[in-house]
């Protein structure tokens, strides 16, 4: 896992990169429709710092969170994981 690398590296990189998913997290919450659409619905918001993408969905009442990759991860993974 990604907090585990960057725990083994230091903890401090871990602790900005945890904060960083947060802060992307809070924002996706805030306004969901602002993040572009990739396919199906499923839409993705990038990492300010550390090269990862989230992939989400927006459901009526809820917004999933369907997976945290990598960015230079198959294109395909974060989509397939719906």
């Amino acid at each position: 896992m990604a907090l585990d690398y960057y725990e083994e590296i230091s903890p401090a990189l871990a602790d900005r990169f945890r904060a960083e998913v947060n802060r992307r997290l809070d924002e996706i919450a805030e306004r969901p429709e602002s993040f572009p659409v990739d396919v199906s619905q499923i839409r993705f918001a990038k990492l300010h710092r550390f090269p990862y993408l989230v992939f989400f969905a927006v459901q009526s009442e809820f917004i999933s969170v369907i997976a945290i990759v990598h960015g230079s991860s198959a294109p395909d993974e974060g989509r397939n994981r719906s």
